[in-house]
C-alpha cells in the first residue's frame, strides 16, 4: 500500500535546506526511485523544514533509510534526527 511520509527536522530552515540539498538529495535521487519513491517535496516550517514524500510501500522507505549511503549522507550533513510520521494513503494522483 502506498504511504505518505512527513519528516520534520528542527533547526534553522535555510541551513537545514542547504544541508539536505547538498548531502542527502543527490543520494536519495539515486537510491529512492528504484525502491518506490514516487513524489518528494521540501518545505520551510516555522521551526525547521519538512520533507513530504509518497512511496509505493513503507518497506521501500524503510529499506532506503537503512542503506549505508543514505546514513552516510545524513551524518555528513550533520542533519538532526527527524520526527517521522507514515500514513497509509487512501488516494494519490498527479493533477
Amino acid at each position: 500500500m502506498a504511504v505518505l511520509v512527513m519528516a520534520r527536522l528542527s533547526g534553522d530552515p535555510d541551513e537545514l535546506a542547504e544541508k539536505v540539498q547538498q548531502h542527502l538529495t543527490p543520494v536519495m535521487d539515486e537510491v529512492a526511485p528504484p525502491r518506490g519513491a514516487l513524489w518528494h517535496a521540501l518545505a520551510r516550517t516555522p521551526d525547521g523544514v519538512m520533507v513530504v514524500d509518497v512511496w509505493e510501500t513503507a518497506e521501500g522507505l524503510a529499506g532506503t533509510l537503512g542503506e549505508q549511503r543514505v546514513q552516510d549522507a545524513i551524518a555528513q550533513g550533520a542533519l538532526p534526527d527527524p520526527q517521522i510520521e507514515v500514513y497509509d494513503l487512501l488516494d494519490h494522483r498527479t493533477l
